[in-house]
């Protein structure tokens, strides 16, 4: 597999984790069984995996969150504000961009600070789209080339 993919599986796989952990915790309390956690079979997992998967994609291919992707990729950590300058998004529209990313781990978010940060699952898709992005525009480049009789 792919460094790239091998990224991404990775942090995917961190982030449902600590959903599992807590869902696991909430099971533990009076109202739960305490057995949710290792009920889960391979089925179950392979699903909540596909899930995850889909939705982290679906939020990185939508335009603007590729550009947030993109911009947090190249920086540690950013004011909110220098998103919306990045975006061109006011902080209402962009707040619920940037929940949508990290609701899927794709960014993290520091509400002390007003702060946005990229994850090791956004650089990795960051890194992904661009390099499938580079593959196509050679192949193009390479079909669009005359053809000489």
């Amino acid at each position: 597999m792919a460094q790239g993919l091998t990224d991404l599986s990775s942090a995917l796989a961190m982030r449902l984790r600590d959903i599992a952990r807590l869902l696991d915790r909430l099971d533990r309390l009076e109202s739960g069984t305490g057995e949710w956690l290792a009920s889960q079979g391979e089925g179950a997992l392979q699903e909540a995996a596909t899930d995850m998967t889909l939705r982290a994609l679906r939020a990185a291919a939508d335009p603007t969150n590729f550009a947030i992707l993109a911009f947090l990729s190249a920086h540690t950590s950013a004011p909110i504000a220098e998103l919306e300058a990045a975006t061109g998004f006011g902080r209402l529209a962009l707040a619920e961009r940037v929940n949508d990313l990290v609701q899927v781990g794709l960014a993290g978010r520091n509400i002390d600070t007003d702060h946005v940060q990229g994850t090791a699952a956004g650089a990795a898709l960051v890194g992904l789209i661009h390099n499938i992005g580079e593959a196509t525009a050679k192949r193009l480049a390479e079909v669009l080339q005359p053809v000489t009789r």
